[in-house]
């Protein structure tokens, strides 16, 4: 438990490393999470050429479908990415408020 009385507080050098390990997972996710919104962003703008009024519109129905298909896919890894970097974020903000603390 968090609040754990009885627990024997952590050594600098344990702290130091999971603060480590937890900036190199936050480095990883934060990179992926970039890539992810930025495919989506992508894939969100290659669905406008196939919108009415727009210049692609006539081969809208094979083209266009599959590109809104693929955005709604990229969709999922993007959120899963960006909520993993969220909580990659958080455990480092934990972690470095243990060091504080202690």
């Amino acid at each position: 438990m968090i609040f754990d009385v009885h627990e024997v507080p952590l050594s600098e050098e344990e702290i130091a490393e999971a603060t480590k390990d937890a900036e190199e997972t936050l480095r990883l996710w934060r990179k992926r999470a970039y890539y992810a919104i930025g495919a989506f962003f992508m894939s969100c703008a290659s669905v406008v050429p196939f919108s009415k009024g727009q210049s692609l519109h006539a081969y809208a129905e094979p083209f266009g479908r599959l590109s809104v298909y693929l955005t709604l896919a990229l969709m999922i890894p993007c959120g899963i990415c960006v909520g993993v970097a969220i909580n990659s974020w958080l455990l480092l903000r934990s972690v470095r408020g243990a060091k504080t603390n202690n």
